[in-house]
């Protein structure tokens, strides 16, 4: 906590993007606790970047984005930032495991897949992407199957 993983990470989308030329989609998961720390630092330091939070704990809401929102995502959004429990809720696992390839997948506080058989790192082995950042402040094990 108070190590600037965030606004680190977000200097990294930022200079992929407008340094590299290397647009996204990415796809931030992170705690509800975080969620809205996570969209005003986008706002406040990176402010050109196209950012989506999506969250609803409402099924009618969490449909409404599936149809309306991720139908057209790579042309309307840099970076999508949403919650761990959208990632493995049953209206939004098809659309952000298997639709869509993520050039970046940013797990904060991803101690929380280091134990395989839980449904979130399950969810997370699944998806499409091309590189992924774990973010945490919790020591891992030093052992090359939970690195893995």
């Amino acid at each position: 906590m108070g190590l600037g993983k965030t606004i680190q990470t977000i200097a990294y989308l930022g200079w992929m993007k407008y340094v590299q030329g290397i647009n996204g989609p990415h796809l931030v998961l992170v705690p509800l606790s975080v969620l809205t720390n996570w969209m005003n630092e986008f706002a406040r330091f990176l402010p050109g970047m196209r950012v989506l939070r999506l969250h609803s704990g409402d099924v009618a809401e969490r449909e409404r984005m599936k149809k309306e929102v991720m139908t057209d995502l790579t042309g309307k959004y840099d970076v999508v930032v949403t919650t761990y429990e959208m990632a493995k809720s049953k209206q939004m696992n098809h659309v952000l495991v298997s639709s869509i390839y993520w050039r970046v997948l940013v797990l904060d506080e991803g101690h929380i897949v280091r134990n395989e058989s839980t449904n979130i790192a399950q969810t997370v082995r699944k998806m499409h992407y091309e590189q992924a950042v774990l973010l945490t402040g919790t020591p891992l094990q030093n052992d090359l199957h939970e690195l893995w």
